[in-house]
């Protein structure tokens, strides 16, 4: 009786966590390749796929849900405040308030034009159940758990 017992912690404490971050990583893509045929969703994919990842920093959460996926780009025109000349000026926005900030942008001439798309990476379990979605806006700088 104790050994079917001390079976099946193992299996639950060690086994199927291990099953979760292999086999969820290798039946599942990360979506980024859906989105190859424009240059700048492309871009702005890769980027909110890496600050999605850097966002859930839980060690629980990633085992959770170890398998990201990439599953919108979208477009939308002035949804951010555009860079300043001088940025000791520059004020956020009421709807970027307590969000976290990856960083402003960078020299890419394409970094203007990334800040108006905001994207949304999934993560799901090895199952492919969906666990929690995390929303990347202004090309990387604003990421949080809702819209």
């Amino acid at each position: 009786m104790f050994l079917s017992i001390l079976a099946f912690l193992f299996v639950a404490v060690v086994v199927l966590p291990l099953l979760s971050v292999t086999v969820g990583r290798l039946i599942s893509d990360d979506g980024i390749e859906s989105f190859r045929n424009d240059p700048v969703v492309y871009k702005v994919a890769r980027k909110a796929f890496v600050a999605a990842q850097l966002y859930r920093d839980n060690p629980v959460q990633r085992l959770m849900a170890p398998v990201g996926r990439v599953v919108a780009v979208t477009l939308k025109p002035g949804h951010c405040l555009q860079p300043s000349a001088d940025v000791g000026t520059q004020t956020p926005s009421n709807s970027m308030a307590g969000r976290r900030s990856f960083g402003k942008a960078s020299e890419d001439p394409d970094a203007a034009v990334m800040r108006e798309y905001t994207a949304q990476v999934r993560f799901n379990t090895f199952f492919g159940y969906p666990i929690e979605d995390v929303y990347v806006e202004c090309g990387g700088d604003s990421v949080s758990s809702g819209p």
